[in-house]
């Protein structure tokens, strides 16, 4: 390199730092000679002081700054870098489609992979590999091929969030910590797992004391109500509630307050079966659940005067009804998981 050559690298290298209130050896470790003095004629813009939260494909400890821009330039689908001095950690980051969520923090700087030479590559410069893989050089054969590198999208963690310092990475056999969103409890390791060669496998779930899990059965939190919709051709009122109770806890469906009859009604609605009679757990003015029947504040609108004289309770047409319990072709029923 000529006298002009090593000026003109120094200029650009002061500009840069002029810009962005640093220099190498604010982005380079104490011992780290090859980061301060890179062998590239112009180095990567860099903003001081963000990083981003999401997105983040690789992590890699022990790494100089402009390894972790290498490895970028590598990596399918990575467009940035998050780095932290003082742990020398690399993120290898990828563009959301909604955009990343950037963050203040002193510790890291942040830089856009465009702004730095793709020579740092070397032989993978422009060598393009599908997502979830990187490009890697065979220097016995010469050859480039693409291998595995990271999960593919992110794991289906339900009521949970990343309980990791940095946020979640997708390296191949790593485990990420999760934690329960507020009012669920953790069953399970508290772990995603993305295991080679690149699926994520998820070691917990996240569950309300009351969650519905029985298959069929619908939840609705705000009333813990967990019911199913059940047709039976012919079904007495009797042997509807002995198929209900087939289930651990189950029963015919009681309807003690107005937000679970709403609830049970729009239910009805969206199965389109509002004009069927379906089988309820009500028997002789009381509840299956024990509680004996009222209709305080008019949860179930205006009753006859003749009501329950008959005694088994139905719905039909979107209104409370008695009957004497004997088989109808159309005959329906609503079975419950009494919660806890």
């Amino acid at each position: 390199m000529n006298f002009k050559k090593i000026l003109l690298l120094l200029l650009v290298i002061q500009f840069t730092g002029m810009v962005y209130g640093l220099n190498m050896d604010d982005v380079c470790s104490a011992d780290d000679d090859t980061c301060k003095k890179p062998n590239l004629s112009g180095v990567g813009m860099i903003e001081k002081g963000k990083c981003s939260l999401t997105g983040v494909l690789l992590r890699f400890r022990q790494l100089s700054l402009l390894e972790c821009a290498k490895k970028c330039f590598i990596t399918s689908k990575c467009t940035s870098i998050n780095y932290r001095q003082n742990w020398k950690l690399c993120d290898l980051v990828k563009s959301d489609d909604d955009e990343n969520e950037i963050a203040d923090d002193s510790t890291c700087i942040r830089s856009n992979i465009t702004t730095w030479q793709k020579s740092l590559a070397g032989k993978c410069a422009g060598y393009k590999c599908e997502e979830g893989k990187k490009c890697e050089f065979n220097p016995h054969d010469k050859s480039l091929k693409c291998v595995k590198a990271y999960c593919k999208g992110l794991p289906n963690t339900p009521n949970a969030t990343v309980d990791e310092r940095f946020g979640l990475r997708r390296n191949l056999d790593t485990g990420n910590k999760y934690k329960c969103k507020k009012d669920y409890k953790m069953e399970g390791n508290p772990f995603a797992v993305c295991q080679s060669p690149g699926h994520w496998k998820v070691l917990f779930n996240c569950t309300t004391k009351a969650m519905c899990r029985t298959v069929g059965y619908t939840y609705d939190k705000s009333t813990t109500t967990c019911i199913k919709l059940v047709k039976y051709p012919k079904s007495y009122w009797e042997d509807a509630r002995e198929t209900c109770r087939l289930e651990p806890r189950g029963d015919l469906v009681s309807i003690t307050t107005k937000e679970k009859w709403d609830f049970i009604i729009k239910y009805l609605q969206a199965a389109d079966v509002v004009s069927e009679t379906v089988w309820i757990g009500l028997k002789e003015k009381r509840w299956m659940n024990g509680d004996d029947f009222t209709n305080v504040l008019g949860i179930f609108g205006s009753l006859s005067n003749d009501f329950l004289k008959k005694p088994y309770g139905r719905i039909k047409n979107n209104l409370l009804d008695d009957h004497d319990g004997e088989p109808r072709h159309d005959h329906m029923f609503l079975c419950e998981i009494l919660m806890a």
